[in-house]
This record gives C-alpha cells, structure tokens and sequence, in this order.
C-alpha cells in the first residue's frame, strides 16, 4: 500500500526536526518521503490519503519503561517500591490466559490511544505457568498491533529488602520466617527458568511481525548478585537482546550500593562490564554527578518515569543534567501513569515540567526540541528498534501519530510560539485522531480499528468476576508481608537519616533574613 500524509505541520525528530505545509509518503510500511505537501502530492497515485488541513503529525512515542503487568494485579499503586517489594508476591500464582490477555489487551487500548507505538515491557511472569505467561501478554500486543521489547525479570538476591535474605529473616520469628520461605514473597523465580524461558520465546517469538524484540531484565541492583548481572550481559551478546534494569529508583537503593560496594551504583555497573548502548536505566532518579558522567560516556538509555516516581515518592529524575551531560533520555509510563491514563503527552509533560526548578532565574523550560529527539531516539534504542522508530525521516518505520490540531492551536491565539512548546505543553490523548504502526493504522478518528474495541468492553463486563481473582491464600501472604513490613522500614529508616545534597530544589524550610536580596546583602 502507498499512502499520503499531509499534515500542517510533521515533526520530524530528525534535520529540520519541523516541517511545516508538510507530507510524508509511505509505502511497505516505511516513510520514503517528507517534503512539502505541494511536493509530495505530485508524487501520486496513492491508495489511501490521511491527515490534511489542521492535522500534525509526529513519530509515535515509545514508552521506554513499562510493566503490563500493573494492569492485571489488584488496587492502587501508590507506595514506594521497597514497601511494595514486599507485596508483589501475594497475587495469584496462576490465572486463566483468556483474562490474563484481556486486561494485557485493555491496558495496551489505553496506550494507543495515547500515542504510544512501541513499549518496553518488564514482565515478571507467574512461574507456575508455562513460558512465564509471557505468551498471553504477546499475543495481547500483536492484537492491538503495537511493537514491543518484552524483557523478563531476574532476581537472585535480597528478595525481601536490601539485605541478605537469611540475615533479614532473623528479625522475625523462625516459624514466621519458616513461613515467609515457602511463600511466593520475593518473587525470585529460578535462574535456569528465566533464561530458558527467554530462549524458548526467541525461537517463537523474536522478529514476529517485524514488531517484537526479546530482551532481559534483571530487576534491581540490590537484588541482582554480581554473577548474575555477568550472565545476564553474557546471554544478551550472544541472543542479540537488550538490556533494561531498575537503577537507582529510591534513596534506599543508592545508599545500599554505597554501603555494600563501597561506591557508586554505576561504577559497579561499568566495572562488571553490563554497560553500553543496549542498557536502559529505568527511573535513575538518586543519580551523582560522577553517575551521570558514565551514563553519558558510555551510551546507556536512560528511562525517566514522572508520574510513577512522584506516586511512589521517588523523588525527581535529573533530566536536565543528563541532556546536559550528552546521554539519552527516554521517558516511559511504569505501568502507572499520571493519572493511570497511559496519556504519553501527559507524562512527556510532567517530565518537562520537573525540570522548572527556582534555583537558576536564567534557566527555565527544556528545549523542546531536544526534549522530543531525545525521547524519541533514546526510546528506539532502550526498545532495541534504533534509528527505525523514534523519528520521521526515509527509511524510517512509519510509526507515526496524527493530532487533530482544532483544540490545540485556536486561530491565533498561539502564532508567536514554537510550536513544538504547544506541543510539550498542551497537546494530551483526546488530540489523537490517528495512529500507525509500520504503516498499518490501528487508531482513527480516536478509536481502535485494529480490533473491536465495544466487543472487548463487553467480554471483559462478561468476565467480571474473574478478572482479579484472589487466590485461596492471598490473605495470608498479605499477612506475612505486613508482619515483614516493620523489620524492612526499621532498616531503611536509618538510611533516611544520612544527610543528601539536593538537586532539586523546589522550596525553603525557613524564610531568609530581610537582609538577603538586598545590594551586596546576603542570607542571615
């Protein structure tokens, strides 16, 4: 099929990163052109017209970090991951695929429907089931006709808190901790499992469609042993997979590492040689100077989440001086976006407006510009897709997404703005009115056309009461993980104390002296 895209303005991601009075023509899936409309329409015949007057178009977003997985599980994330560690284990160790691939297929609706295209899906899996239950979740993603970099979780140590297990199970008492080790808390699935899962799903899955690409994903530093991050970057070269891990989410993460490895996070990273342009940092938000100074060097992605780390009272990712610094900066929803609307705009927005700290006057909004280059290249690469997605430019992959420009730009009103500032600063998931994926259109006029959206609505009304099915002994494993919570909190609690030099600075404890501001005055 060949097809026309015009559009007043395309943003390109690439040189000229706007094209305004534009067109793009697409065939076998691929952008051949981008040029002026007037241009590009002579081009013809074409199969199929979209867009026109009022309509801008961009490269699909990728959501650089997100778990499936959060649309599956019970209640309402909101606590910060060393608490809600200890919870993950409590769910249903086995659920019937058709409900497990309905909610998949729900979750993945919402996130074409806010723009996104291609997403980096951690998936943890339920070990009970044959391949992790990974194949349900695939086939939910070849459903809707999104792409996907599904990356299996790996964990081997401190699977309760940063600690060794034995050690911290000695803070309770021994038939509770008896208990605790034979329950599914910590979620630490057998090595040999993950891996051979992850081949068996290369030979059945790798490449399908063009749109699905296998990866690893060793969960966290404090819970992922030396040995198993050496064989984790091992398994990647040879199977031609990337790697995404959770680094520096919190302040108890980083304070492990210092204590434990007597150093940076990063430097242990580099010095076991997992580092380079197939590693994706996800959050990285208790990230030093000398941190961001290996990121930089050595290639590695980085996955900003806003929404997840302001819910789960991370703290703030220092996007700012990570572009500053050189390195790639994706940005990904966590399975819980702002809002739980999976609206990239929304989360683009979010991470732009972190960064509007009053601690420099000069020094306000991102470059837009480089905002959007570098979620888009940055997000191709951490999906394992680099320079096919991400952008709009010849040879390209047309992932692309269509706005309605009505409500976005009023006549007037905006003329003397960049249009990429309205874009970052208004733009959100009811502007959509068309997406595509390699050339094959999945969302129009605002709804899905690659599978009965109202039919889904009513199977899963119909399924009901199966949806979040509680497993006969959920109860006493919530219990577990509460009477755990205390001992866990205890430890952390003493990292909290340890005195940090902030590098977002957003208010002020105590009001200064009058004598500050004043000529040659300075804070009493």
């Amino acid at each position: 099929m060949r097809m026309l895209v015009v559009a007043d303005a395309v943003v390109t991601n690439a040189e000229p990163a706007l094209l305004r009075d534009a067109a793009l023509v697409i065939e076998d899936g691929r952008v051949r052109e981008v040029g002026p409309r007037e241009q590009l329409e002579g081009r013809g015949p074409f199969d199929r017209r979209l867009g026109g007057p009022g309509y801008v178009a961009l490269p699909g977003f990728v959501n650089a970090h997100y778990h499936s997985e959060c649309w599956t599980t019970q209640g309402l994330i909101g606590t910060i991951f060393e608490v809600t560690n200890l919870f993950l284990g409590t769910g249903s160790p086995v659920v019937d695929e058709e409900v497990l691939e309905l909610l998949a297929t729900w979750a993945l609706v919402q996130a074409a429907k806010g723009g996104q295209t291609t997403l980096v899906d951690v998936y943890y899996g339920k070990p009970q089931m044959a391949l992790l239950a990974a194949e349900p979740v695939l086939r939910a993603y070849e459903r809707v006709g999104l792409r996907v970099a599904l990356g299996l979780a790996l964990r081997d140590q401190n699977t309760y808190a940063h600690e060794e297990d034995e050690r911290f199970l000695a803070r309770v008492a021994p038939a509770l901790a008896e208990e605790v080790r034979r329950s599914p808390l910590g979620y630490a699935w057998p090595l040999d499992l993950v891996f051979d899962t992850h081949r068996r799903l290369l030979e059945r899955w790798e490449g399908r469609g063009g749109r699905t690409h296998l990866m690893l994903a060793p969960d966290w530093t404090p819970a992922c042993s030396d040995e198993l991050l050496r064989r984790t970057r091992r398994v990647a070269d040879e199977s031609g997979s990337g790697i995404t891990m959770h680094v520096l989410e919190t302040r108890s993460e980083m304070m492990w590492n210092q204590l434990t490895h007597g150093g940076s996070t990063v430097r242990r990273l580099l010095d076991l040689g997992v580092l380079g342009e197939d590693v994706t940092f996800d959050h990285f938000v208790w990230a030093s100077d000398e941190d961001i100074a290996i990121v930089a060097d050595t290639g590695v992605n980085v996955a900003t989440c806003p929404g997840s780390n302001l819910r789960l009272s991370s703290g703030i990712c220092r996007v700012r001086d990570l572009l500053a610094a050189g390195a790639s900066v994706a940005v990904g929803t966590d399975g819980i976006s702002f809002s739980d609307r999976e609206d990239f705009f929304q989360e683009l927005r979010l991470a732009s407006y972190l960064q509007r700290q009053p601690d420099v006057f000069a020094e306000h909004r991102l470059d837009s510009t480089t905002l959007l280059r570098s979620v888009g290249r940055a997000g191709a690469r951490a999906a394992g897709f680099p320079g096919r997605i991400g952008v709009l430019e010849p040879g390209a992959e047309a992932d692309l997404v269509l706005l309605r420009g009505d409500w976005l730009f009023p006549p007037g009103r905006y003329d003397q703005v960049p249009l990429l500032d309205v874009l970052v600063d208004r733009a959100n998931g009811d502007d959509v009115d068309t997406v595509m994926v390699g050339g094959e259109v999945i969302v129009q006029g605002g709804r899905m056309v690659s599978l009965d959206e109202e039919r889904l609505r009513q199977r899963i009304a119909e399924l009901a009461d199966h949806l979040y099915h509680t497993h006969p002994s959920s109860l006493r494993w919530r219990e577990l993980a509460t009477a755990l919570l205390p001992h866990a909190q205890s430890l952390y609690e003493e990292w909290y104390s340890v005195p940090v030099e902030p590098a977002s600075v957003y208010n002020l404890r105590r009001t200064p002296s009058n004598r500050a501001g004043r000529a040659g005055g300075t804070p009493g």
